[in-house]
C-alpha cells in the first residue's frame, strides 16, 4: 500500500497548544447517545453511551457492587502506520506512553500507584489499534483516571527514556525469537503482499528503532502529533458510581485530549497478491511438531455481522464429531488436531483458515489430508448449512448470552473499547453483536463456501525437518516457497465427496431445562460456603453447594482420584498422563459435542492422581458423568491409539527446552522443590513406555481410590448425592479408602542456599531465585502476600526500566504445598548472569532498609491494596469453585482461608514484615540458565 504516514514535523508543544483549545471546551455537555444499549438479561450493569465535545466516544459502566474499576483506551492507529525504516515505531510509542507526562513526571509513577491501588496495567499494539487498560480498587478510580488520561494530554516523550526504552523493546524481541509462532508468522509474511502492512516487523528492536542524533525521538513525537487524535479513540471506563458520576469523571479528565481531526488510517491493499495464488511454503520450526494450514482469502464479512457466515463454515469444519474431517483423519492415525476459524478480517477482505496438527504419520500423508479436506468440503458445497443447523446455533449462542458470565473488568473494558474501535455494527448491539445470529441466508453461505478452492489457497506445511533455501529476516526463519503442480490442484479440484465426511447431525446435549432450583439465592458471597454430605462410603466425600447466586442455570461437579501410585516416579507420572490422554482420545466426539452446548470437560493427571472438572448447564451433567467415569475405569486400550498418545508425548517433552528460558527455569525448580521426576526421567520412561505396562498400572491405580468431590452451582443436595453414587458405581468394582497421598516440600535451612544452572537453547540470560519462608504458617503467607506488593513496582522500576536489564522483570508470591516463598525473576538479553544476579541481590539488600523506614501510613495502604486482592468478588460460578477446590485441596474445609489471610495481613507490623523478610533471603534456591547459545 502507500503509506499514509508521512513524518509530521513539529514540535511537542503543538500538543500542549491543541490541548488548551481543548480545555476550553470543558464547560460544554457531553453528548448522550440515544439508543439503548442490548444486554444480557443476567446483566444488571447499567451503561450508557457519550461523546464528548473533542468527539471522543466513551461507554461508561455503572456496577455498584463491583470491588474493581477498570478503563480501556481503543487508539484507532496501530503498527500498520509504522514508517517504512521505522518498523516497530507504534509499539514502541506505546512504550513511552508510560514514562512519564507534563503531570507526574516520574517514570514509574503510574505503574507504582496502579500496584499499589490493588490494580494491573498493561497494553498491546495491534496491526489496525492500540489499546491501553488498567483495573484498580474501585475506590481509586477519580485519581487513576487523571494519571491515565495525561498519556493522551501531555506526554513527556523524555529523551533519556528514548533512549532506555529502545533496549526494553529490544529485550521485548529477543525474549520472543525462538518463539515458533512468531518465526512461522514471520516465514508467512514473505508471501504476503508487500504492500501490505502486515507483511512488515511490528515489533521493533535496536536496528530499526535507532536513535542517530536524537531523530527516535522527533519521530515518536511526529507519529503521536500525527496519529493519536481524541476522534479516533474509544475509552470504556467500568466503576462502581452512578452513569451521571462516571459522565462526569469522563468529561473532567478526558475532555482535554486534542481532537485534530484525524483522518481514519485504511487499509485497502488485499494481504496476497491474487496472481501469486495459489502458493505454499515450508516453514522449518523450532519444535518437533508437525502442522498444515489452509488459509482462503474472502471478500470482507463485515457486512453479514449478524449472519456470520464464515463463523457457521468454521463451526461446520471445525466439528470433532462423526462426520467430521477431524475424525477421520485421527482414524487414519494421520492428525490429533483441527481449528478453523475466520482468519484476519479488514475493510476491504476477511479469510477463513485452517489449521490441521498432524501425526508424523500425517506429515507423510499431506496431499491426501488436503485432498480430504477438500472432500469435506465438496460435502458441504452438496449439503449446505441446513436452517435446523443455523437454528441450533442460534439457540446456542442465544443461550450464551441469556446466560453470559460475568467477566473481569479488566478484560471487559478491553473487549468492550476494541468493538466501539470497530463500527462493524451498531452501537446499540455492542454488547450482543457477538451472539446475534439473526437470518439464515443460504445463499450468502454459499458464496463463502465457494471462495474455498484450491486455486484460492494459501498452503503453509510446518515441521523441524523441512528443507529450505531461504530465511526469514529478524527471526531467521528457514523456509521454501513451493510451486504447487497442475496435478496437485486438479487432483484436490476433483476431490469427491466421501461417505465417512458428512455435515454434522444435531446436538443431543442442548439444555432445555433452564430453570433455577429452589429460586434465587439471597444470600451474600461470603456466606456461601459448602457442606460435607455423608455419602455413606469411606473414602469418598462429597461437598455441595447449592449456589444460584449468578443466576445460571449451571453447575460445576469436579471430582479427583487420590491414589499413593501417582508418586511412585517417572514410570507412574508418565503412565498416568498417557492414560489420561487415551479417555480424552476416546471421548474426543462425545466431549465435542457437549462442548458445543455448553458443557466442558477437563480431565488431566496430576501429581497426587486424577482430577476431572465437568462444568456447564446442570440438565446434562448426568448424561455427560456417566460415559466418561466409565471410560475412565473401562478404557478401551487400542494399540494405535496408545501409539498416537504416546508420539504426542514424547514430541511434548521434546519441545520442553524451546519454551521461554524463565519458564524453564520455574519448571527446573518445581522438580527440585517437589522431588518431580525431571525432563530427562520423563522422556526415558515415555520412550519405553508399553501398552501392558499401562494397563497393569491402570490396574494398580485403582486398587486404592479416594474420591474427593465437589458440585457447586444449580444443583440440589439429592442431585449432588445422585451424581456423586454415578461415580461410585462407575468406578467399581475399586477400593475406596482415605490414601491421598500428600507431597512433600524441601525445606531449605537458614543461611543455605542452592544453585542449579540449567542448559537453555536462548541466548537470554535469565536468573529465577525463589525465597522460603522458615515455616509454612498462615501468618508467614499473609507476610510474603503483603512484602511482595511492596517489593514488586520498585523492582520492576528499578532493574527493568532504570538498569534496563530486560524486557522480563517481576516478582510474585509462590507457595507450593501450604509453603510459602516468593519468586523474583529477571530475563536479559545482554547481561551476564553474574551482573542479574549482582543485581538482584543489591536490591533485595536495599529493600530491607525501605522495611526499616516504612511508616504506618503507607504500610497501612499496602494492606489495602492487598485485601481488596485477596478478597476480590467472585463474578462467575467457576470463580467460586476453583476457590473450593484449592482449599478441599488443602484440607483447609472451614472454607474461610481469605478471612483468616486477611486478618493476619491486618494484624501485620512493619517490624514483623522486615524480620520475615530478613529470614527469607537467607534460605534461597537460585536458578539460571546455562546457555548453549544456539545458531539463531
Amino acid at each position: 500500500m502507500s503509506a499514509r504516514c508521512a513524518r509530521v514535523k513539529q514540535p511537542l508543544g503543538v500538543i500542549y497548544t491543541i490541548a488548551v483549545v481543548a480545555l476550553s471546551l470543558f464547560i460544554s455537555l457531553p453528548s448522550q447517545a440515544a439508543a439503548n444499549l442490548i444486554k444480557s438479561p443476567n446483566d444488571s450493569r447499567a451503561y450508557q453511551v457519550l461523546t464528548l465535545p473533542n468527539q471522543l466516544e466513551v461507554l461508561l459502566i455503572s456496577d455498584p457492587a463491583t470491588s474493581k474499576a477498570a478503563v480501556s483506551m481503543d487508539v484507532n492507529i496501530g503498527s500498520a502506520a509504522n514508517p517504512k525504516g521505522r518498523e516497530g515505531l507504534a509499539h514502541f510509542l506505546e512504550h513511552m506512553l508510560f514514562l512519564g507526562t507534563e503531570k507526574y513526571p516520574k517514570a514509574g509513577e503510574y505503574q507504582a500507584f496502579i500496584q499499589s491501588h490493588g490494580g494491573a496495567h498493561n497494553a498491546f499494539t495491534a496491526l489496525e489499534n492500540t489499546n491501553y487498560f488498567f483495573d484498580i480498587n474501585a475506590n481509586d478510580l477519580a485519581p487513576a483516571l487523571d494519571r491515565f488520561s495525561q498519556f493522551f494530554i501531555h506526554p513527556l516523550f523524555s529523551e533519556e527514556y528514548t533512549q532506555r526504552e529502545r533496549n526494553a523493546v529490544h529485550s521485548e524481541y529477543r525474549a520472543k525469537i525462538r518463539d515458533d509462532n512468531r518465526r512461522v508468522y514471520a516465514a508467512t509474511q514473505q508471501i504476503m503482499n508487500p504492500e501490505h502492512p502486515a507483511s512488515r516487523f511490528s515489533v521493533g528492536n535496536l536496528e530499526t528503532l535507532n536513535n542517530e542524533n536524537g531523530q527516535l525521538r522527533k519521530d515518536v513525537v511526529a507519529f503521536y502529533n500525527q496519529y493519536y487524535s481524541a476522534n479516533q479513540m474509544k475509552l470504556a471506563i467500568l466503576g462502581k458510581q452512578s452513569l451521571d458520576q462516571l459522565a462526569e469523571l469522563a468529561q473532567q479528565y478526558f475532555s482535554a485530549i486534542p481532537n485534530k481531526s484525524t483522518p481514519e488510517f485504511t487499509i485497502n491493499t488485499p494481504l496476497y497478491d491474487p496472481s501469486d495464488l495459489p502458493i505454499q511454503i515450508n516453514i522449518q520450526t523450532l519444535k518437533d511438531d508437525y502442522g498444515l494450514s489452509l488459509s482462503f482469502p474472502m471478500p470482507s464479512d463485515r457486512d453479514y455481522w449478524e449472519t456470520k457466515p464464515l463463523s457457521l463454515i468454521s463451526s461446520m469444519v471445525g466439528y470433532e464429531g462423526d462426520g467430521s474431517l477431524l475424525a477421520l483423519l485421527k482414524s487414519k492415525g494421520w492428525a490429533n488436531s483441527l481449528g478453523a476459524s475466520p482468519g484476519q478480517s479488514f475493510d476491504n477482505e476477511s479469510a477463513f483458515s485452517v489449521y490441521i496438527g498432524l501425526t508424523p504419520e500425517g506429515f507423510n500423508h499431506k496431499d491426501e489430508i488436503v485432498s480430504l479436506f477438500f472432500s469435506y468440503i465438496a460435502s458441504l458445497k452438496t449439503q449446505g448449512i441446513s436452517q435446523a443447523l443455523f437454528n441450533e446455533e442460534k439457540l446456542l449462542s442465544q443461550q450464551a448470552f441469556q446466560f453470559l458470565d460475568e467477566r473481569e473488568p479488566i478484560h471487559y473494558v478491553t473487549q468492550l473499547s476494541q468493538r466501539m474501535a470497530d463500527q462493524t455494527y451498531p452501537i446499540e448491539d455492542i454488547l450482543v453483536a457477538p451472539y446475534r445470529l439473526d437470518r439464515y441466508d443460504s445463499d450468502v453461505i454459499k458464496r463463502y463456501i465457494t471462495q474455498i478452492t484450491p486455486e484460492n489457497m494459501v498452503l503453509a506445511l510446518q515441521a523441524n525437518s523441512l528443507n529450505s533455501d531461504q530465511k526469514a529476516p529478524y527471526y531467521n526463519t528457514p523456509y521454501q516457497v513451493i510451486p504447487l503442480t497442475s496435478e496437485q490442484l486438479a487432483t484436490w479440484s476433483k476431490a469427491p465427496t466421501n461417505p465417512e465426511l458428512f455435515v454434522r447431525h444435531t446436538n443431543p446435549f442442548i439444555a432445555t431445562d433452564l430453570s433455577l432450583k429452589g429460586g434465587t439465592n439471597e444470600s451474600t458471597q461470603t456466606q456461601l460456603v459448602p457442606t460435607q454430605l455423608d455419602t455413606g462410603v469411606p473414602g469418598l466425600a462429597l461437598w455441595h453447594l447449592h449456589n444460584t447466586q449468578f443466576n445460571v442455570p449451571k453447575a460445576d461437579v469436579w471430582f479427583t482420584l487420590l491414589s499413593p501410585v501417582a508418586r511412585e516416579g517417572a514410570d507412574a507420572s508418565v503412565g498416568l498422563h498417557l492414560y489420561t490422554d487415551l479417555i480424552n482420545e476416546q471421548l474426543n466426539k462425545l466431549l465435542y459435542d457437549a462442548q458445543m452446548a455448553g458443557l466442558s470437560t477437563q480431565i488431566y493427571s496430576h501429581a497426587r492422581g486424577i482430577s476431572v472438572r465437568i462444568s456447564g448447564y446442570d440438565q446434562q451433567i448426568g448424561r455427560l458423568l456417566t460415559p466418561v467415569v466409565s471410560a475412565l475405569r473401562h478404557p478401551e486400550l487400542s494399540s494405535e491409539r496408545f501409539n498416537r498418545v504416546k508420539q504426542d508425548l514424547l514430541q511434548s517433552l521434546s519441545n520442553a527446552d524451546k519454551e521461554t528460558p524463565y519458564n524453564q527455569l520455574f519448571s527446573a525448580g518445581y522438580d527440585f522443590l517437589l522431588h518431580d521426576p525431571n525432563l530427562h526421567e520423563q522422556t526415558v520412561a515415555a520412550q519405553s513406555y508399553t501398552l501392558e505396562k499401562l494397563s497393569a498400572l491402570i490396574d494398580r491405580f485403582y486398587q486404592s481410590v479416594e474420591v474427593r468431590v465437589l458440585a457447586n452451582g444449580n444443583l440440589l443436595a439429592p442431585q449432588a448425592l445422585n451424581l456423586t453414587r454415578t461415580i461410585e458405581t462407575q468406578l467399581s468394582p475399586v477400593s475406596l479408602g482415605e490414601v491421598a497421598p500428600d507431597t512433600s516440600i524441601v525445606k531449605i535451612k537458614s543461611e543455605e542456599q542452592f544453585t542449579q544452572a540449567v542448559p537453555v537453547k536462548h541466548k537470554d540470560h535469565a536468573v529465577v531465585q525463589y525465597l522460603q519462608t522458615a515455616n509454612a504458617t498462615e501468618k508467614e503467607a499473609a507476610a510474603v502476600t503483603l512484602i511482595n506488593e511492596i517489593f514488586s513496582a520498585p523492582f520492576y522500576s528499578q532493574l527493568r526500566t532504570e538498569q534496563q536489564l530486560g524486557y522480563i522483570v517481576f516478582a510474585s508470591p509462590m507457595t507450593i504445598r501450604k509453603q510459602p516463598g516468593m519468586a523474583l525473576v529477571v530475563q536479559s538479553p545482554s547481561t551476564d548472569i553474574q551482573v542479574i544476579k549482582e543485581r538482584m541481590d543489591a536490591f533485595m539488600q536495599a529493600f530491607t532498609q525501605q522495611l526499616s523506614e516504612l511508616d504506618e501510613t503507607t504500610l497501612n495502604r499496602f494492606k489495602a491494596s492487598v485485601l481488596a486482592r485477596i478478597n476480590d468478588q467472585d463474578r462467575q460460578l467457576s470463580d467460586s469453585t476453583n476457590r473450593f477446590w484449592r482449599d478441599i485441596d488443602n484440607q483447609a474445609l472451614s472454607f474461610d482461608k481469605r478471612e483468616r489471610l486477611s486478618a493476619y495481613i491486618s494484624a501485620l507490623t512493619a517490624p514483623e514484615l522486615k524480620s520475615i523478610y530478613e529470614e527469607m533471603i537467607t534460605r534461597r534456591l537460585i536458578l539460571q540458565t546455562l546457555s548453549t547459545d544456539p545458531d539463531l
